[in-house]
């Protein structure tokens, strides 16, 4: 997208990371089963949609065996979308928030040895919500960390996933990721006491930032869809009655994205986005809330649909607060201990591209490293890695 690449200051890379994660299922199935697509990926502005494959093709060949002889077509509320946006992924836009995305399959060769008699159309995805944190900055929906420096620098580390289809023997795709470059992204950040991203907040598809000053005042720094910024707008004032400001992403289930609020009483209020870069009236959410020194915003760690809060309390215990959906909660549960060990905690996104978000935190060494919890969020597996080095660098993670 226009010029990230052009932009890109020669900083310290740090290695690159070599992954590749399959999606497989069971053996192939015979014609007269007629099975069913799924769809592979998140119901959020900025994702990449595609088959999730389970084989149930396999046996429905191009005549070279190269592959399976199916094509895809994707719909949008029931209708096909533009030629130009077809393909074997889906980018998702601005313009699809609040449709339901499907997937058609359509047999080259209908009736042949091991391939359907007809087309077969998928379920639908829930809504689209607008775009999260967990889409990254770069329009490309990846795992791409900002971190912000004690002298005011913002600093971006983009990452690349390629998709190579028919990558395990000539069927399953598979995706392999690595660092691009880091670059500057910002400077003169230090002004600000509380720095954090709620996602897409101005509605335009883009990934945003919201800062507060020490004057209580919060702005609005537009993302620009390419790794950088527009011009900034204040959004609120008398913001320094909160001592703890996140964005949990969408937290009522409007798809639209949210802004948590504490206050020095432990009151958590939440301040709804109106998916136009303001707001909706706030409303208290919770109390008791300062026992905890950190509170972390994973997005929605486990595919479900609703978002998921974790608090770090003093003792360095992890506590998970899951959302219900609608604006409250559903009940909370310890993690485990020994988190105090971490400068900093932050919910990213996906680091092995998948529909599961992950935490990312920085240790005592300095190294990135990544916890998951997978369909559950019972417990988080990990930590792996470490990703990267050298992060003890960053005052925050955005």
């Amino acid at each position: 997208m226009g010029t990230f690449r052009a932009r890109a200051l020669k900083l310290a890379t740090i290695a690159a990371v070599a992954l590749s994660a399959s999606l497989v299922g069971p053996g192939p199935v015979s014609a007269a089963s007629q099975p069913t697509p799924v769809i592979d990926g998140v119901p959020y502005v900025g994702a990449e949609m595609r088959r999730q494959y389970n084989y149930d093709y396999f046996g429905c060949r191009n005549p070279d065996g190269s592959g399976d002889a199916i094509t895809l077509e994707w719909l949008r509320d029931g209708v096909p979308l533009p030629e130009e946006r077809q393909g074997d992924t889906l980018r998702v836009l601005a313009e699809d928030q609040g449709s339901r995305i499907s997937m058609r399959v359509h047999p080259l060769t209908p009736g042949e040895p091991g391939c359907p008699t007809g087309t077969q159309l998928s379920a639908e995805t829930k809504p689209i919500k607008a775009s999260s944190r967990a889409m990254g900055w770069t329009g490309r929906g990846n795992f791409e960390p900002l971190g912000r420096t004690a002298d005011g620098r913002l600093i971006l580390y983009p990452r690349t996933y390629t998709y190579i289809k028919g990558a395990c023997e000539g069927a399953c795709p598979t995706y392999r990721g690595q660092w691009d470059e880091p670059v500057q992204v910002g400077q003169g950040w230090n002004i600000f006491d509380i720095v954090f991203s709620p996602g897409d907040f101005d509605g335009d598809g883009f990934n945003d930032l919201l800062a507060r000053d020490s004057a209580g005042r919060l702005f609005l720094y537009p993302g620009d869809g390419d790794g950088g910024w527009l011009a900034r707008e204040q959004v609120g004032q008398g913001w320094n009655v909160f001592d703890s400001i996140v964005g949990p992403g969408d937290f009522n289930g409007d798809g639209i994205n949210d802004v948590l609020a504490r206050n020095a009483a432990g009151d958590l209020y939440l301040y709804a986005g109106d998916g136009n870069g303001g707001w909706l009236s706030p409303t208290k959410i919770g109390q008791g809330w300062q026992v905890m020194d950190k509170l972390i915003t994973a997005g929605d760690i486990n595919g479900d649909g609703p978002v998921e809060i974790y608090a770090r309390d003093s003792s360095g215990r992890l506590f998970l607060y899951p959302a219900n959906g609608t604006g409250g909660w559903q009940p909370s549960s310890m993690i485990s201990s020994g988190w105090g060990v971490f400068s900093e905690i932050a919910g990213l996104g996906s680091f092995s591209h998948s529909r599961y978000n992950d935490l990312a935190a920085i240790n005592g060494n300095g190294d990135l490293v990544t916890y998951s919890s997978g369909a559950s969020t019972a417990v988080l597996w990990g930590p792996y890695g470490p990703v990267g080095s050298g992060w003890n660098v960053f005052r925050q993670l955005l």
